[in-house]
């Protein structure tokens, strides 16, 4: 990581040059499966007190994001939600420690039937806050601290004990697990047709300081070989087919469905594009934030939708990050594999690439400058969308409407029938933005999904039948 934050020192200099009710009563905690199954209760002050301090949780690790990165700098989403995958973490396996209702991740401390599940909670995040966010200590401290003083007294001790118990073990879990370096590493690009090249400003000083003896700075080069994903084997676990099914990237740009995305992106994802409507650049500039944050603000409502209890909703988060977190690291690793070119080196360079039916634009820029400095296929944006909608719609199944709001397009709400429609919005919004072919972002909404499927089914699965 300490990588990245130099990158995103440079990056930042850049930049400023340019289903139940959630007071339900939980199956009570007890050490017996008898007593889970005979439907023992929890007071109705602790569920919702627990449901309160898992809601805080979350909204801790997202105030707590910025501090992973200098002031100002770019926070990459693969490492935001890595933070809220350990604090969700965290928060889950505590609360199972206490009502032992999901598999816990990587806590295996024996189960206290009379701890406060509200203190372990709060104390799981606090410490996988600070664990995972260090220059987070003393808001999160401050935070803390307000949070536990209207914790009632009963079991104080026992819920500190578990949450840090929870904490260290996911902690301890991921202290190897490749982000330390932030998967930053010297890429050389190749100058064939289709290949991947470093696009502006990542291919000029500064950036070209950053590995002296290349020709730019691709970002995230070895992230998807060097990073433990959370639940799936290996990044190459779900790694994208051929771009295009072709050969190579010589081959892939001389294919009719190419020369066809070429000309949608051509027409649609410009800074200058006239055919682009105003709800297609609206959807652009909106799902611009990082898939973590904004998906993270979907499920907090769906969850509230729905009802969903502590343990529910700690879930919901957990597998939602975790979802997320591998999504990227499978995209990721497909990327470099494959290394095929962003769209505005291809309209750039189409008088090169041997397609007649492509030609190059001068000025052809895309709407939100720049491009981000990783290849093209598959959609990364898409594949945490896709993963994102298949965990909620697996823990909260049917089509339910819902609206959301954008840290990247402030004052405007989009109203979705399903998250899977979310999630196609989502992805085409990388097509009106310029930033990807419509090919990488259909292959990266479904590797996406099929990451998804696979945490949903992997991962926190219930000790016991449906309730």
């Amino acid at each position: 990581m300490r990588a990245s934050i130099a990158v995103a020192i440079v990056v930042v200099a850049f930049a400023t040059i340019a289903c139940s009710d959630p007071e339900r009563a939980l199956v009570a905690p007890s050490n017996s499966p008898a007593a889970l199954a005979a439907g023992a209760r929890w007071p109705h002050a602790a569920a919702s007190g627990a449901l309160r301090a898992v809601r805080a949780a979350n909204e801790q690790s997202v105030a707590a994001a910025p501090a992973l990165v200098p002031p100002g700098a770019p926070l990459p989403p693969f490492v935001e939600a890595r933070l809220y995958a350990i604090t969700a973490i965290a928060v889950h396996d505590a609360l199972n420690a206490i009502v032992p209702r999901y598999e816990r991740y990587a806590d295996d401390g024996p189960i206290d039937a009379g701890a406060s599940a509200e203190a372990a909670a709060l104390t799981a995040a606090r410490d996988a806050i600070v664990g995972a966010a260090p220059a987070s200590t003393a808001a999160t401290d401050a935070w803390y601290a307000r949070e536990m003083a209207s914790v009632p007294d009963a079991g104080i001790p026992d819920g500190i004990a578990i949450g840090r118990r929870a904490a260290a073990a996911i902690l301890a879990r991921r202290a190897t697990d490749g982000v330390a370096t932030g998967g930053v590493a010297p890429y050389t690009q190749l100058t064939g047709p289709g290949d991947y090249r470093f696009t502006a400003p990542f291919d000029a000083p500064p950036f070209t300081f950053i590995f002296p003896g290349t020709d730019g700075f691709a970002d995230a080069a070895v992230w998807g070989t060097t990073v433990t994903p959370f639940v799936v084997a290996s990044a190459s676990q779900f790694r994208a087919p051929r771009p295009y099914g072709a050969p190579s990237g010589a081959a892939a740009v001389l294919t009719p469905a190419y020369a066809a995305d070429f000309a949608e992106i051509s027409m649609l994802g410009c800074a200058a594009c006239a055919a682009r409507t105003a709800d297609q650049t609206e959807a652009a500039l909106f799902w611009m934030e990082n898939s973590p944050t904004g998906w993270n603000r979907i499920a907090r409502t769906l969850a509230d939708r729905r009802n969903l209890d502590a343990i529910e909703t700690a879930r919901l988060f957990a597998q939602l990050q975790m979802a997320e977190f591998d999504a990227y690291t499978t995209s990721l690793e497909s990327k470099y594999h494959y290394g095929f070119w962003r769209p505005v080196s291809a309209v750039a360079l189409a008088d090169t690439d041997g397609n007649p039916a492509t030609s190059t634009i001068a000025g052809w820029q895309v709407l939100a400058f720049p491009t981000p400095p990783v290849p093209d296929y598959p959609s990364a944006h898409a594949t945490a969308g896709g993963a994102a909608a298949v965990i909620m719609e697996m823990m909260m199944p049917g089509r339910v409407p819902f609206s959301t709001t954008s840290g990247s397009l402030a004052g405007v709400t989009r109203v979705f029938a399903s998250v899977a429609d979310a999630a196609r919005e989502n992805a085409d919004s990388r097509v009106f933005i310029g930033y990807h072919f419509r090919h990488a972002t259909d292959v990266g909404l479904a590797q996406g999904r099929t990451v998804g499927e696979y945490v949903a089914t992997n991962a926190l699965r219930p000790l016991r039948g449906p309730r």
